[in-house]
């Protein structure tokens, strides 16, 4: 390793018969099946993870030579992505692993330290937060680094460390292979977003990224922000609390927007503001939606927020900042099951959240979780009934998936619900844990219906909107068509 330490940022393609977004469910990734995909590669538009211009800006101000690889947003294959590793030949590589695709993350990186055995590959990711052991017991990987979203927190004092060639149990935060055994050292300080550097883009080709549309048809690209971390609520399934931690943490909103405004110089006029619930703090959302409208910037976007925050004021606000589309946790819709769930919620916030949004003119996308322990037909028809009551515009379906350090993950080994410890079936589109009163086949059976019948709700209402928008209209069709394959 020579003294100047070139650097390599990676994030790997997609395995073999998936497309893996590496940065929903907390940062442990989920998964989408593809058909007739046998290589490595990418079949779908990726996101732009924030964790490369976050990385990129540590790298810059340290003074490192770095180079950035998004195999995803290249779409290459296992033999391109080792070559285009092999000819940069870092001195380390930072790969982002995550849990659906952990074993093909590996397997890669395994290969690429075969090419390159005296570069240093080290793995970032919500996983490496809580497999350190599984990930370096049964890889090449040189070391994890532990720390929570964007994953930088402890990367400058990392490199500087390897640099100086001193001993790595000096940076906190970090878990390495050394003697036969797996080294831990002390956790990391909780991160304070404005402490962080800004994001830097200089680096990174922005198009071939994910899009999303308005209700009007028109598509942008988007380019995530962070506006805030943190989510201190204790839903028991839900990962994002270890992976950005429990703690809500802000950055000016002046700094929020000079980075839009940036991107926005770029041709960017699309976001998606990463904020666990935009609207967790009404002050801090109002700012933003403020300093918008202040420099007058003609941009669309789109965030995530709790039902039981939401407010008719601030959604107006925020339309007329450019929102165009909101996400809720609906979860399920039964009253029982939403007790345990989501705690401090009911089913009359979430219907009060989306008619809100509806009368401001907002698109509306509901997340809902299916396979609940004591999950039964009587609940899943009351989720049915329910989606279709308030009428989301899409739908995100998804099964209860026991990630691993949550409480639901706790609740079901002791339980004995895991059906399987096969990370590749954590996607949130595979059945991974038992419910107590249903088969699978019952479930899946009960699922497809529920599915079907939402679909055939959509379906009629686009085809009342097909004489006035049919471009549009049919664009819609195809989702919803695609969404029951799926």
């Amino acid at each position: 390793m020579n003294d100047k330490l070139t650097v390599l940022v990676l994030n790997l393609p997609s395995p073999p018969n998936f497309d893996v977004c590496r940065e929903w469910a907390g940062g442990f990734g989920t998964a989408t099946p593809v058909r007739r995909r046998l290589d490595y590669g990418q079949s779908s538009k990726p996101i732009l993870y924030p964790f490369l211009p976050y990385s990129c800006a540590v790298l810059s101000n340290e003074h490192y030579d770095y180079n950035v690889l998004d195999c995803q947003r290249l779409k290459l294959n296992r033999v391109e992505t080792l070559g285009y590793v092999k000819k940069l030949n870092p001195d380390v590589i930072i790969s982002l692993i995550a849990l659906p695709s952990l074993r093909p993350d590996l397997k890669l990186l395994d290969m690429i330290k075969v090419s390159l055995p005296f570069t240093k590959i080290v793995g970032v990711g919500t996983s490496c937060r809580f497999l350190q052991n599984d990930i370096l017991l049964n890889s090449k990987i040189d070391a994890v680094l532990r720390s929570d979203y964007p994953y930088i927190s402890n990367l400058a004092e990392f490199l500087k460390t390897l640099k100086l060639k001193k001993d790595l149990k000096e940076v906190s935060g970090i878990s390495y292979f050394k003697d036969g055994k797996v080294v831990n050292t002390a956790e990391n300080p909780v991160i304070i977003l404005d402490k962080l550097p800004a994001p830097k883009y200089d680096d990174l080709d922005l198009n071939g990224y994910d899009s999303f549309k308005d209700s009007d048809g028109n598509r942008y690209n988007y380019v995530p922000i962070i506006g805030s971390k943190g989510c201190p609520y204790s839903c028991i399934y839900c990962p994002y609390s270890l992976g950005w931690g429990k703690k809500c943490t802000y950055r000016s909103p002046t700094e929020i927007i000079d980075e839009i405004e940036q991107l926005c110089k770029r041709g960017i006029k699309g976001f998606l503001f990463r904020d666990q619930s935009f609207l967790m703090n009404k002050t801090h959302a109002t700012k933003v939606c403020k300093e918008i409208l202040k420099r007058k910037l003609n941009i669309a976007w789109f965030c995530e927020a709790r039902v039981d925050h939401t407010s008719k004021p601030l959604l107006e606000l925020m339309k007329k900042a450019g929102c165009k589309q909101i996400h809720f946790g609906l979860e399920t819709g039964d009253p029982g099951l939403i007790k345990l769930g989501k705690p401090k919620t009911d089913l009359s916030a979430t219907r009060k959240a989306f008619r809100l949004a509806k009368e401001t003119g907002l698109l509306t996308t509901a997340h809902v979780i299916l396979g609940w322990p004591d999950e039964t037909l009587e609940t899943l028809a009351r989720t049915s009934k329910f989606i279709g009551e308030i009428a989301p515009d899409y739908v995100n379906w998804n099964f209860l998936t026991p990630y691993p350090g949550t409480k639901l993950d706790e609740i079901a080994r002791k339980h004995n619900l895991i059906l399987t410890r096969d990370w590749s079936k954590y996607t949130s589109h595979t059945v991974v844990m038992k419910m107590k009163w249903l088969t699978i086949g019952q479930f899946h059976k009960a699922v497809r219906n529920i599915i079907l019948c939402y679909s055939k709700q959509q379906l009629l209402k686009i085809l009342k909107s097909a004489i006035k928008r049919p471009c549009f209209a049919f664009d819609e069709l195809i989702n919803i068509v695609n969404g029951y394959l799926k």
